[in-house]
């Protein structure tokens, strides 16, 4: 397998179509103790309802029932086993429901069924960027940052304990050390492990952390960079997400961009003179692994903040109310006339 990297424009997703987010359940109501502020960590856990963290809510996690109706708090903050400093990422697997606290190496495992069962770190590590159920292991996928080098990358798999099994290191031909951390590290449809930094540059792995391929997306505001030492300047897109395609063909690379800097953008939501779909948009590029390396199918942009959930087409956004505030909306992603 040959090594590609390169910077590419997108073109429409799919010849013809367009890709539509249809919501279904709008999750909280007006009375609820807390809406979820500007941005949203959502985990479907299916016939049980959903998890969300966000930044309004700090440490607290809300559970909610699969109608989207408010239950309770799965969490609060502090520094104890099972409670929370920050904002949670989430990930369900076999072993149960894993929390992280973003900019820590501290992880909680919950059961299935949300009863508390351990609080670890993960061994040698800064901090983690992302947690992925691994349907390989049947455990977990964890994405690191070493503890000693802040050129080191790796990757765990831990057991449904928790417990590690295996440890990885990104070789010196990824280029992933050139930009800030992976955003996700996670094992596609075919197997392989897939990963994108902060701004799109998307690579795959084979089981041993070799690298099979490279592709810098074009993000919008990409012109307005001044790398590798300074950094970007202006306000390019973010990754937020990389996701199995659900086809199973590569996978899907998810995007948000602001008109103006995420401290303006976030001042102007909390002020009410502005609404999400006026400041914001979300961008999915689609990534597959040719003969030749990594190929762009395509790209389509939403005005609202779509992010993936869980397996397959499912999805969500968030949603401004009459009262001010904001809910989670879940639903599918959709495509729409045309052939992919």
């Amino acid at each position: 397998m040959s090594l590609l990297l390169s910077v590419v424009s997108a073109t429409q997703l799919c010849v013809g179509c367009t890709l539509e987010f249809e919501p279904a359940v709008t999750l909280g109501a007006a009375d609820d103790p807390a809406g979820v502020g500007i941005f949203a960590e959502v985990l479907s856990m299916g016939d049980l309802g959903y998890l969300v963290s966000s930044d309004a809510l700090g440490g607290v996690v809300i559970v909610y029932d699969s109608e989207g109706r408010y239950q309770r708090e799965l969490t609060r903050e502090g520094e104890g086993p099972g409670e929370l400093s920050a904002p949670p990422e989430f990930a369900m697997g076999a072993g149960g429901i894993l929390l992280l606290e973003p900019g820590t190496p501290r992880l909680h495992l919950f059961s299935s069924d949300l009863d508390f069962m351990r609080t670890f770190q993960i061994p040698g590590a800064a901090y983690a960027w992302s947690i992925q159920p691994d349907p390989v292991t049947e455990g977990w996928l964890v994405s690191y940052q070493g503890e000693s080098d802040w050129t080191e990358k790796g990757v765990l798999l831990l057991d449904q304990g928790g417990d590690v099994v295996r440890s990885m290191q990104a070789g010196e031909e990824s280029s992933s050390s050139n930009q800030t951390s992976w955003v996700d590290v996670i094992r596609g449809a075919d197997g392989m492990l897939w990963s994108s930094s902060l701004f799109g540059l998307v690579e795959v792995f084979d089981d041993d952390l070799g690298l099979l391929g490279s592709l810098q997306l074009e993000l919008p505001g990409m012109d307005e960079w001044e790398r590798p030492r300074t950094g970007p300047v202006g306000w390019p897109a973010e990754v937020t997400d990389i996701h199995p395609a659900p086809d199973g063909s590569g996978v899907w690379v998810f995007a948000i961009a602001t008109e103006t800097s995420y401290d303006e953008a976030r001042k102007a939501l909390q002020d009410g003179t502005s609404t999400l779909e006026q400041v914001a948009d979300a961008f999915v590029y689609s990534v597959r692994l040719d003969s030749d390396g990594l190929t762009l199918v395509g790209m389509d942009r939403f005005d609202t903040l779509v992010r993936p959930l869980g397996d397959g087409d499912l999805a969500y956004d968030l949603v401004e109310t009459p009262d001010g505030n904001r809910r989670v909306r879940v639903g599918r992603l959709r495509f729409t006339g045309g052939s992919r």
